[in-house]
């Protein structure tokens, strides 16, 4: 009964919470936008926003810019009467300032190169990403190997399994204050998406990035990732596991994964009506229908892959819990950037999915703590 009274709370409180946002949305006011774009752009007199960013075209600004602006393989134009607030990057590209005023921070202009910076930036963020999902976990397992030489780091860590096996309701306390904090970034990233539409430049700029690369053999690949998110390859691998712990008779792992699965689908598809974003119209790989934020592969897979990563790693060593996260951060990552390749999500809808889904799966978590300490207890 606690168990599932603690559901119905939790519940209340969420569907509260986006409830308070919804009205609130009623009172805004009106944020300058930002822009982006990789086509030649005329900012007129009337025109006031936030920042500028383009690529592989030229920017004419007659308007005013808030908070900078920086242009990549192409040429920025300032007319009589704009205004340029902030700083301004010119990577390839020539500035020609005919408003008479002078800038508040002073212009930084690279002249064109042989090879479009386009690619050099493009690449180098690309290279950087690459080496941050295999340094940051190998990072993570030598400080924990090189800090257990120190008896202090080992009294700590004696003494965090003695709180876990003294209180261990205390680290399902701790799992759901995770669920409650992705709860307040989803909160955050649909007030800044749906109601503050603050999001735009951060969505085009990703699409833009992503789709740079695209080809017809990237096309089939990523049609291939995004089945492991919802599809009949996503059916098998969800089959395959309910019945390995069906076999194995694992009733709480196996309740829990229930709950998490069908959970965080229903609860994603109470979202999507609730908030009733279009989908992307500019270009489509793959027909989808219904509503697009947030991102329901995005969602369902963060809860299927990471309760499974949970349930495998969880009572190993330390390097097998760090393989078990990096495996599933990858295979999710991929399945959301699969979604915004192909054209069905905006950026901005597979990161609230993240928030979401994460949200949903620390409950699910500490439900399937829950009910092995109720277990354990009557088994005393």
């Amino acid at each position: 009964m606690q168990g599932k009274a603690l559901v119905l709370v939790l519940l209340l409180i969420f569907l509260l919470s986006i409830q308070v946002l919804v009205t609130a949305n009623h009172g805004r006011d009106d944020e300058p936008p930002s822009l982006f774009s990789h086509k030649d752009i005329q900012l007129e007199p009337h025109h006031h926003i936030e920042r500028l960013l383009v690529s592989s075209a030229n920017a004419v600004v007659a308007g005013r810019i808030m908070e900078g602006a920086i242009i990549v393989d192409g040429n920025l134009t300032v007319l009589p009467g704009a205004e340029i607030q902030g700083k301004i990057i010119i990577l390839g590209g020539q500035l020609n300032n005919y408003s008479g005023n002078d800038f508040e921070q002073a212009p930084w202009v690279v002249s064109p190169a042989k090879s479009p910076f386009t690619r050099i930036v493009l690449g180098g963020l690309m290279l950087l990403f690459v080496v941050s999902l295999i340094l940051i976990p190998y990072l993570l397992w030598l400080i924990f190997h090189f800090a257990s030489r120190f008896p202090t780091f080992l009294r700590i860590k004696d003494r965090l399994l003695e709180i876990r096996n003294r209180w261990p309701f205390f680290y399902i306390a701790i799992t759901l204050v995770v669920s409650a904090s992705m709860l307040i970034l989803f909160g955050v990233l649909a007030w800044k998406t749906i109601f503050r539409q603050a999001t735009g430049i951060f969505d085009s700029a990703f699409i833009w990035l992503i789709r740079y690369f695209a080809s017809f053999e990237l096309d089939r690949i990523m049609i291939t990732i995004t089945n492991l998110g919802f599809g009949f390859s996503y059916g098998v691998i969800v089959f395959i596991t309910v019945s390995i712990l069906v076999a194995l008779r694992r009733w709480i792992e196996l309740k829990g994964l229930t709950v998490c699965l069908l959970g965080g689908a229903a609860l994603n598809e109470m979202l999507k009506h609730l908030f009733e974003r279009a989908r992307p119209e500019a270009f489509q790989i793959v027909a989808e229908s219904g509503f697009s934020f947030p991102s329901g592969h995005a969602m369902v897979s963060l809860c299927f892959y990471g309760i499974v990563a949970f349930l495998i790693v969880r009572k190993r060593s330390l390097q097998w819990r760090i393989a078990g996260a990096v495996v599933a951060t990858l295979l999710i990552v991929a399945i959301g950037v699969s979604r915004i390749y192909l054209g069905v999500h905006y950026p901005s809808d597979v990161v609230a999915g993240y928030a979401a889904g994460a949200t949903w799966l620390g409950f699910s978590i500490s439900l399937v703590m829950w009910w092995e300490q109720e277990l354990s207890e009557r088994d005393k």
